[in-house]
């Protein structure tokens, strides 16, 4: 008898909280937005084909890509590196342009954005270790250099390389590489950049101007109210003939 009293007072307790609406229960739980979500298909996706060693590559991340942090342009942009560039396939192993240092430095990269998913995070990774490929062409530690700029930015170097020496990091690098094939059209040199799947060609340099036309958001940024006044102008490089990237007709030429 005890039991079913307790009973029929659990029920009457609980009774009027099932006819509570699912908003009022939402309110209550704290789950509604007071402000609304960002509506991320307005982004503009930017995406950079690149590989490492290639010095217009460290040039353009270092230079000109950083410009999408120093701003609010990052604000309508998702950011997409895919480092492979100019590689290909014989057998089973990548067959690369800048010798055995650029693979194994392009299987970091892979692994470093695979751990590493804030593309602020890894993108600062990427652009530390471009820094200092550029300033020394022939790596004589390669390790080391990407060690050193896992341990500025707090990232694991256990991690980074156990992905690296476990083979996964080549299963992310093939990844990468059947990316790049699907190109339409196919990139000619790198850095070859993409703004919503238009390949930018000789006027990558001016990637802010074409993310800004692209995107279709009420409020652009302040980057985009200021680029006119700061464009470069690679068509004038072009002129002078200096050479815009790595190209990929240069990897049968090496060796």
């Amino acid at each position: 008898m005890g039991y079913l009293q307790q009973f029929i007072f659990f029920i009457l307790v609980a009774l009027p909280f099932m006819f509570i609406s699912p908003t009022h229960s939402s309110l209550a739980n704290g789950n509604v937005n007071i402000l609304p979500p960002t509506n991320t298909s307005d982004k503009v996706t930017l995406a950079l084909y690149y590989e490492t060693l290639c010095p217009y590559c460290a040039d353009f991340i270092t230079n000109d890509l950083v410009k999408v942090f120093l701003s609010d342009l990052y604000t309508i942009v998702n950011l997409k590196l895919v480092p492979w560039g100019n590689a290909d396939i014989l057998g089973d192993e990548p067959n690369v342009q800048h010798g055995e240092d650029e693979c194994y430095l392009n299987t970091i990269h892979s692994c470093v954005i695979y751990h590493w998913p804030d593309v602020k995070k890894h993108f600062d990774f990427i652009r530390c270790t471009e820094q200092q490929s550029s300033k020394k062409r022939l790596v004589k530690n390669r390790a080391a250099m990407w060690k050193q700029c896992s341990e500025k930015l707090g990232m694991s170097a256990h991690r980074i390389n156990k992905c690296y020496t476990s083979g996964y990091g080549l299963k992310l690098l093939l990844q990468y590489a059947n990316e790049t094939a699907k190109l339409k059209p196919p990139h000619e040199y790198v850095p070859w950049v993409v703004v919503d799947n238009q390949p930018l060609k000789d006027d990558f340099e001016n990637f802010v101007k074409y993310v800004c036309e692209a995107y279709k958001g009420a409020d652009k940024p302040e980057a985009c109210k200021t680029q006119a006044t700061s464009v470069s102008s690679t068509h004038d490089k072009m002129a002078n003939r200096i050479h815009p990237g790595c190209y990929a007709s240069e990897i049968a030429n090496l060796g």
